[in-house]
């Protein structure tokens, strides 16, 4: 049912759904925790999303997996707290089991764009290219993060990239 309302954009109805769960005795298992703090933040309850995550493994053993953690970092990205997302980024590569993605790399990036931290970008920008080198995406990101704050002859140089000069044709008749 959580999935089912959370589809259909009925955010507060998981919510609510989930604390009547909880309240009936009934243990949540990852897909369900999943769905509350996907709700949690499309609803904008920042502090419930965080207790909810917390819970999962202090309350009920889970281990939060990739999709817990992607939705955490998506959070955080939203709410501006990049160092914290970049905190929770790392703390993955040392959980077994558990991976950052080039998308959460991405959603990182973006935020980074938005709320003006440029070398928070870069270090997400390089992380996200070891991983996957030819994703374009990433690349189109991060050269609006240093055409948003005037860098882009900086990025030419790190990059090795060059503009080519522009030319057209224009054809005359009598």
């Amino acid at each position: 049912m959580l999935a089912v309302y959370g589809r259909n954009g009925d955010f507060e109805k998981v919510i609510e759904l989930f604390k009547e769960m909880l309240r009936g005795g009934i243990s949540p298992d990852g897909v369900a925790f999943v769905t509350v703090i996907s709700a949690c933040g499309h609803t904008g309850h920042v502090k419930l999303r965080i207790q909810y995550f917390e819970s999962m493994v202090s309350d009920f053993g889970l281990e939060p997996g990739p999709e817990h953690y992607s939705c955490i970092v998506d959070l955080l990205c939203r709410a501006g707290e990049l160092e914290r997302a970049w905190k929770m980024v790392n703390e993955m590569t040392h959980k077994e089991n558990c991976s950052y993605s080039v998308s959460m790399l991405g959603a990182l990036l973006n935020a980074c764009n938005e709320f003006g931290n440029v070398e928070l970008g870069k270090l997400a920008a390089h992380k996200a290219l070891e991983m996957d080198p030819h994703n374009v995406g990433i690349y189109v990101l991060l050269s609006n993060v240093y055409a948003k704050f005037g860098m882009w002859d900086e990025l030419m140089k790190e990059t090795g990239l060059r503009k080519d000069v522009g030319c057209s044709w224009i054809e005359i008749t009598s």
